[in-house]
């Protein structure tokens, strides 16, 4: 039994992959089974002590998990809430653009109508141009034509005079008709 006493006992503590070693309380004139006993109500409240931090950590494991769990919920909401509305803001975004669509459509097709009016009404004016053109030429024509046959007539008028009238008042008369 010396040699049992020489050795120190392991105790496996509460915590996994611990060990705690004892060495008795040896007195001279105190037998070994006094000595187990201390030792085993000793390594009992140390097994006591390891069970409640087990017990502790234990706790507070779950209460840093449940506040984890809390993190992640939380998370997961400001996800979803951000998700939808980034939803709502394409959607939103789609309807804007599709409305732009609509209105440069509008305003294409307005632009196109304008463009055509305005062609129309530029070759309305062309022809309207070429027509009073025409009518000015005609127009020269015609008083080209009047002032010859005004001469004709002045120069058959004067003729008529002479032929009619005595020289000095022939003279006075043509004067008079130019």
């Amino acid at each position: 039994m010396l040699n049992d006493e020489k050795q120190s006992p392991a105790i496996h503590s509460a915590v996994p992959g611990k060990l705690v070693h004892f060495t008795p309380n040896a007195k001279p004139g105190l037998d070994w089974e006094g000595s187990s006993l201390n030792l085993i109500d000793h390594a009992a409240e140390l097994i006591r002590a390891s069970e409640q931090r087990a017990s502790h950590a234990e706790e507070k494991a779950e209460k840093v998990s449940a506040k984890a769990a809390e993190a992640v919920r939380t998370a997961q909401l400001r996800i979803e809430q951000t998700q939808a509305h980034a939803r709502l803001v394409e959607q939103h975004a789609a309807e804007q653009a599709k409305l732009a669509q609509e209105r440069i459509a509008k305003a294409e097709a307005l632009a196109h109508e304008r463009v055509e009016q305005a062609q129309a009404s530029a070759q309305t004016g062309i022809e309207r141009a070429q027509a009073a053109e025409s009518r000015l030429r005609a127009a020269e024509a015609r008083a080209s034509d009047a002032e010859e046959r005004l001469e004709q007539l002045n120069q058959a008028l004067r003729r008529k005079l002479s032929a009619a009238a005595p020289p000095s008042t022939v003279t006075h008369k043509a004067r008079c008709l130019n």
